[in-house]
């Protein structure tokens, strides 16, 4: 959604803060251009890369999504001229420290793009939040989070998918860390979140709210033109409910870990994290 704001760039999720402060330059990049979203698959998608662009023109017809501006959509490495990838991998591999690895990555699109704001989202920096504030002391930060029984369905699901090993409760306790890192850091940081429900079934208000806290200007054809264009419709050509088990849009409703949960599986969720419900307010207690 955010990506629509023409005051913003977005990108794909790197991950980047998650593995930067472990890794020598070389293996941060390694990762960064072959092992991320951001990557597109790195040089092993290059060819299908370079057909897509051919054929979304013609796409666009009946998948409106491909159609939009590069700079409406999260950037990736594709983005980039391959001229321009070799030179920000040189730059990076100069870093001598995971800082200014940091300021050079994400500085290279905003000298490039030069927004008002350069948005980057991944789940997993919701565990890396004072690290990202000690590079960015002023950045502002924004964590959206959902029921954790859908999220246990749709963790199932994107396992299978990827072929990775899961376990229920596993993925209950990977659900309650990030929303207790969240709790934790929602005061310390000014993290400002909103639920996915919410996203869902009131979206033009969390738009507004969203573009608020980060004092951005907006009238109701940027919030139209954002809300539309970011729909799971527009997203997917399918309506909301109708499900893909193999598409990382699976099916853009709440509520369906219903269609799922055994007994068994609930009264563990409730022993390990179903105090988060209660707090968080998609339940009142336990008698669920």
């Amino acid at each position: 959604m955010l990506s629509l704001h023409p005051e913003i760039i977005g990108l794909a999720e790197t991950n980047l803060f998650k593995y930067v402060f472990d890794k020598t330059p070389a293996e941060t990049t390694k990762i960064l251009f072959s092992g991320t979203a951001w990557s597109e698959g790195g040089l092993k998608r290059l060819p299908r890369n370079l057909v897509a662009k051919i054929v979304n023109p013609i796409r666009k017809y009946w998948k409106p999504v491909v159609g939009l501006k590069t700079t409406d959509r999260p950037l990736t490495r594709y983005s980039l001229s391959l001229r321009e990838q070799f030179s920000l991998k040189r730059q990076l591999l100069k870093c001598d420290n995971p800082e200014e690895y940091c300021r050079t990555f994400f500085g290279f699109f905003i000298k490039k793009f030069n927004p008002k704001y350069l948005i980057e989202k991944s789940a997993d920096h919701v565990r890396a939040i004072p690290k990202i504030k000690q590079v960015y002391p002023d950045s502002k930060l924004i964590a959206v989070y959902r029921d954790g029984r859908d999220f246990v369905i749709s963790h199932r699901h994107y396992a299978k998918n990827m072929g990775l090993a899961w376990s229920f409760e596993e993925s209950v306790l990977l659900w309650k860390e990030m929303i207790e890192l969240q709790l934790r850091y929602q005061q310390e940081f000014n993290l400002w979140t909103c639920s996915y429900e919410d996203m869902l079934n009131n979206s033009r208000k969390i738009a507004q709210n969203i573009l608020n806290f980060l004092g951005l200007s907006y009238n109701d054809q940027v919030l139209n033109n954002m809300i539309n264009k970011s729909s799971f419709e527009f997203i997917t050509g399918r309506k909301r409910g109708q499900a893909n088990s193999k598409s990382f849009y699976r099916k853009g409703v709440s509520g369906d870990w219903k269609n799922y949960f055994s007994l068994k599986e609930k009264e563990t969720f409730k022993k390990l994290a179903g105090d988060l419900l209660i707090k968080l307010g998609y339940e009142k207690d336990f008698d669920w």
